[in-house]
């Protein structure tokens, strides 16, 4: 099943969502600049890896679609994913949106043309962006207040 549709438009990525989750997401259509970005690969299971709200109480199913834009502790992602076979994941740098995970016809076809057109875009050589580890990047460390204060001793 296709939810939408990802192509490169000049120096820009274009995804557009077809058909009732085009209403249901609210935003048809989502451009960000090729040099934001820093990774894309077809992820099946991109569920697992990009976390949309502060705390996960039961596991995603993999029958569960997801359609809209969602705040997590890695910031915004916006999804259009049904089953999750097809979903190219991208993650940007820059943008409002962190995360967009799309799921596509031809998710291989879709990520190679988006790698080769940042390659000519940022100078990065014919590959573009290069597919790393499936480990989403995460905010920087919190402290506890105690942590900061050294090591407890026992004087006081």
């Amino acid at each position: 099943m296709i939810w939408g549709e990802c192509s490169v438009e000049g120096d820009q990525v274009v995804v557009r969502l077809r058909g009732w989750r085009r209403a249901l997401a609210t935003r048809g259509t989502i451009r960000f600049p090729l040099v934001s970005i820093v990774r894309i690969d077809h992820d099946p299971s991109a569920r697992a890896h990009v976390t949309t709200g502060f705390h996960q109480w039961r596991k995603q199913g993999q029958g569960v679609w997801r359609v809209g834009t969602y705040h997590g502790l890695d910031g915004w992602s916006f999804w259009s994913i049904g089953l999750g076979r097809n979903a190219v994941l991208i993650e940007c740098s820059g943008e409002r949106l962190r995360y967009v995970v799309i799921e596509v016809a031809d998710a291989e076809r879709t990520v190679r043309e988006i790698r080769v057109a940042a390659g000519k875009e940022t100078g990065a050589g014919a590959g573009g962006p290069q597919a790393s580890p499936a480990v989403p990047a995460r905010g920087p460390r919190r402290r506890d207040r105690r942590d900061q204060n050294g090591p407890a001793t026992g004087e006081g």
